[in-house]
């Protein structure tokens, strides 16, 4: 699925590079950066708050033995916890902004 969103969106960037200016498409993307931060942070909260009951869903069905699931459920916070890092580091640009502040540039 990721693979899929990402082919898409990379061949639609591309279409639009070959037709659109690169300002027009700056100013299109600043005005999805929030609605597109906030679907990923709410895919986030949905994973965390959900994932209990998907994986208590899947032992009841007997696709997951006990232990699986024992197992899984003790994986929630840990995947969470990557999910955020992910991010913070990757969709947040924490590490460019971090090396911003080491070379002292000041960017947005």
């Amino acid at each position: 699925m990721a693979a899929l969103l990402t082919a898409g969106a990379g061949y639609l960037l591309m279409h639009r590079l070959q037709t659109e200016s690169i300002q027009s498409i700056q100013q299109t993307m600043d005005t999805w950066r929030v609605a597109l931060t906030l679907l990923r942070w709410g895919v986030i909260a949905v994973v965390a708050f959900s994932w209990s009951h998907v994986v208590q869903r899947l032992s009841a069905s007997g696709k997951l033995s006990s232990v699986q699931a024992e197992y899984l459920t003790g994986l929630r916070w840990r995947a969470v916890t990557w999910l955020i890092i992910l991010e913070l580091v990757l969709g947040q640009g924490m590490v460019v902004k971090f090396f911003d502040i080491i070379a002292g540039t000041n960017s947005k």
